[in-house]
């Protein structure tokens, strides 16, 4: 079990959009919490006639169980109403820990109503299930190719020639790291500055690719998402919306995601690759807080 001090904060919000904080300085001290931390793996085995033991062939991570306990300690009866009404077990809630240093969050649901007491300072306990177990943090955003200022003030232009206010970085090749605990889905955003063709990012050391064959007309995105179960291929296009999932070609990898640390990923086009921008989004994982 874990102990708690003054700057933690656990901080639900549910699916209606209200929000009740559980810490040490809140109305709802909070006492102790179990599976903030942990993660368990669930084995696949295999069994071979006359030989010792077993063998493991697969394994996931299963869902995670946090148990929270703590005290109600003023307005014991308008709180109680409070804590059981809020956490009802038919809306879905993300937690949110904080310790002043990081901010990490989780997607959970009630696995039980909340369990009370009734001591003068009465007793409760929350249980919840996390489908998916792991704590993420705000969305990280990289550029493969971006627009460099080249000017500082004071400043002054000349009359006759003027002056560059900013530059393409030229390099095709950026390193994404993903400094998180785990592989980590994307979101790839194709930017079309001018006419090009068939759009593709690559991981220089796995080989995937994500490759669209398709033209792309100047002010074109295509945003590709590849978190498995919301996997997307669309056109932003005059400010319309079209799924072109079947214009991702047969060599691509839907899924294909960032490894736990270094990844070197390079953007290209089949014609006028220097029309395109490429920005990278993901949401790094963590095992614990």
């Amino acid at each position: 079990m874990k102990s708690f001090s003054k700057k933690e904060k656990l901080i639900f919000e549910n699916s209606l959009g209200q929000t009740l904080e559980i810490s040490v300085l809140s109305p709802f001290f909070l006492d102790s919490a179990e599976g903030l931390d942990s993660m368990e793996n669930e084995f696949y085995t295999s069994i071979n006639y006359d030989t010792d033991g077993e063998n493991i062939v697969g394994a996931t991570v299963r869902s995670r169980a946090i148990t929270i306990e703590g005290r109600i300690r003023v307005d014991k009866n308008i709180n109680r109403s409070r804590l059981i009404r809020f956490f009802n077990p038919k809306h879905s809630f993300t937690l949110l820990y904080t310790n002043g240093e990081i901010t990490r969050y989780i997607k959970c649901r009630v696995e039980k109503s909340p369990v009370i007491s009734k001591e003068t300072y009465p007793v409760f306990l929350i249980s919840l299930r996390c489908p998916k177990p792991w704590w993420f943090d705000k969305e990280v955003k990289t550029d493969i190719t971006s627009w460099i200022g080249s000017f500082e003030f004071p400043l002054v232009i000349p009359q006759e020639t003027g002056i560059q206010l900013g530059y393409r970085e030229p390099s095709m090749i950026v390193n994404v790291i993903n400094t998180s605990d785990n592989i980590a889905p994307m979101r790839v955003d194709f930017r079309a500055l001018g006419s090009l063709s068939n759009p593709s990012i690559f991981n220089v050391e796995t080989q995937e690719i994500i490759r669209i064959e398709r033209p792309m007309n100047p002010g074109d995105v295509i945003s590709v998402n590849t978190e498995k179960g919301f996997e997307y291929v669309r056109l932003i296009q005059d400010g319309s919306t079209t799924n072109i999932f079947n214009d991702l070609t047969l060599e691509s990898n839907p899924h294909f995601s960032l490894e736990v640390g270094d990844n070197l990923l390079k953007y290209d086009a089949d014609t006028n690759d220097d029309n395109l921008e490429v920005s990278i989004y993901f949401v790094p994982q963590y095992v614990g807080v």
